[in-house]
């Protein structure tokens, strides 16, 4: 099944509101201690390092996306395409992130959780949404797909199109993770 690799503004903000819920749920009703059970025998992530791995990525690409829009807001011109990734290789790049994943990669030391964490890191997660779901409504009808954003996780250059389809569909495939957590053998919650 192909998955969706074009959005509109107001598609986009469903998707990022749709995942902000996602993660309340998951968190709701269950204390620290099964938030924070590592499936596997404590070799996989829990619920939290999850929600907290997003949480760190999530941010370094607000910031990088908020200053490439700060430098270049003269040059904006208004949106004639939808929201889309830039190439053949962002394209095929975003669809392995698709629940469920087609291979796992590790994730680098700076975005890798620690472990016992406080409920507190959804929260934040959700605030980081709600950052990104303003981003969308404010930028959202500007044309992204010529705005270079510098990775902060590797010496590449992305559109800020495909920058926030990365962050969409990275968030589904770590909250997807941490939804099966809860259906793992042993999960106390």
């Amino acid at each position: 099944m192909a998955i969706k690799l074009e959005f509109t503004p107001a598609e986009l903000i469903a998707e990022f509101e749709r995942q902000t819920g996602m993660a309340q749920a998951l968190a709701e009703g269950r204390d620290e201690s099964a938030l924070n059970w590592q499936p596997k025998g404590g070799k996989g992530w829990s619920i939290l390092q999850c929600v907290d791995h997003l949480l760190i990525m999530n941010r370094k690409y607000m910031k990088v996306l908020g200053s490439a829009v700060a430098n270049n807001r003269d040059q904006l011109e208004p949106r004639k395409i939808p929201i889309q990734p830039s190439g053949w290789f962002t394209r095929w790049f975003i669809s392995t992130e698709e629940p469920p994943p087609k291979f796992k990669l590790p994730a680098p030391s700076p975005l890798q959780p620690p472990s016992n964490l406080t409920g507190a890191i959804v929260d934040e997660f959700c605030e980081v949404q709600q950052q990104l779901t303003d981003f969308v409504r404010e930028w959202g009808e500007a044309d992204l797909g010529d705005l270079k954003v510098k990775n902060p996780l590797a010496p590449i250059h992305l559109t800020a199109d495909t920058v926030l389809l990365l962050i969409s569909y990275h968030n589904r495939r770590h909250l997807w993770q941490a939804a099966n957590i809860t259906k793992a053998e042993g999960f106390p919650g």
